[in-house]
């Protein structure tokens, strides 16, 4: 009776355990890139560990390899990366002419081993979601 009252008591611990045990979370490893043969350095914004970073006047060509919760988030715990190489002068702007055209700059997300997002634009922002699958 007593060692089936302990197998019991044993079940119910352990059943009670997995029960309230917090979800496992895969996290994904990403690379982000930024290339161009036109603008020497950008201003650049990208997700680490759910987490924005932000750097200004980054030499390019730029490459990191980052964590992220889940690559192909659309979420906070997805995938970004965003290069801006407007000039200071169109801070703020929608609209600015001294942003000046053929100034190309591709950005690139890759998850393992294959580019699931990419972006080439010439007048001064560009950006990757691991959500999409955007290829321009």
């Amino acid at each position: 009776m007593i060692r089936t009252q302990l197998i019991i008591i044993a079940l119910i611990t352990g059943i009670s355990a997995v029960a309230v045990a917090p979800d496992a979370r895969a996290e994904d490893s990403v690379t982000y890139e930024v290339v161009s043969n036109d603008v020497a350095a950008a201003n650049l914004e990208y997700f680490d560990s759910s987490e924005r970073k932000v750097l200004d006047g980054v030499p390019l060509p730029w490459r990191t390899t980052v964590t992220v919760m889940n690559a192909l988030s659309p979420s906070v715990d997805g995938a970004e990366v965003r290069a801006d190489w407007r000039p200071r002068v169109c801070d703020g702007r929608a609209w600015c002419p001294e942003a000046r055209p053929n100034n190309w700059v591709t950005v690139r997300i890759y998850f393992r081993g294959k580019v699931i997002c990419e972006s080439t634009l010439d007048v001064g922002n560009a950006a990757c979601y691991g959500s999409t699958s955007f290829k321009s």
